[in-house]
């Protein structure tokens, strides 16, 4: 009876241990009004950021993300973002923006929502706006590479679209 009792304890041990040491976020893009701005208009991008572990917070200057949009149709607005307290932009172009979670700590199970601005500048579409993370060492501003123990990459990146219309909406 004695090694049942001590496998099982071993198996326990190892189990919590492994969950303990693991942490996932998990990243979704939508883009509102069903992806379809007019030429000249603006649609937000609805960014959600999930920490998905039960116990552990994600900490300051972790985590990044970066979000693309097809540059020919559309370009990311200069200002009307909408972030969450603590996080802020990194870096911005037409086409490209980059975020961090800055002095946010996610708490385990919390999630964040992040509405990007981007303006339809041609007709054409639909197209392809895509967003993703990455991880930094947690020292502002939370640019250098980084890792999250036990990060699962299949749930990092997320796809939406943009089309333009010549006519508003």
């Amino acid at each position: 009876m004695k090694p049942l009792s001590f496998i099982l304890v071993a198996l326990t041990i190892c189990f919590v241990s492994k969950t303990a040491a693991s942490q996932n976020v998990l990243l979704n893009i939508l883009t509102q009004k069903s992806g379809i701005v007019s030429k000249g208009g603006t649609v937000f991008l609805e960014i959600t950021i999930n920490n998905t572990d039960p116990v552990a917070h994600i900490g300051i200057y972790k985590v990044k993300a970066q979000v693309s949009v097809p540059s020919a149709i559309a370009a990311i607005a200069t200002e009307g973002h909408i972030l969450p307290t603590g996080w802020m932009i990194t870096g911005i172009n037409d086409s490209t923006i980059n975020l961090s979670n800055g002095k946010d700590m996610i708490a385990a199970t919390d999630a964040r929502t992040i509405l990007i601005a981007i303006r339809g500048i041609k007709t054409g579409g639909p197209s392809t706006i895509s967003c993703q993370l990455s991880f930094s060492d947690g020292i502002a501003p939370g640019t250098a590479p980084g890792t999250l123990p036990g990060e699962n990459p299949a749930d990092n990146r997320s796809t939406s679209t943009i089309q333009v219309t010549g006519k508003g909406f």
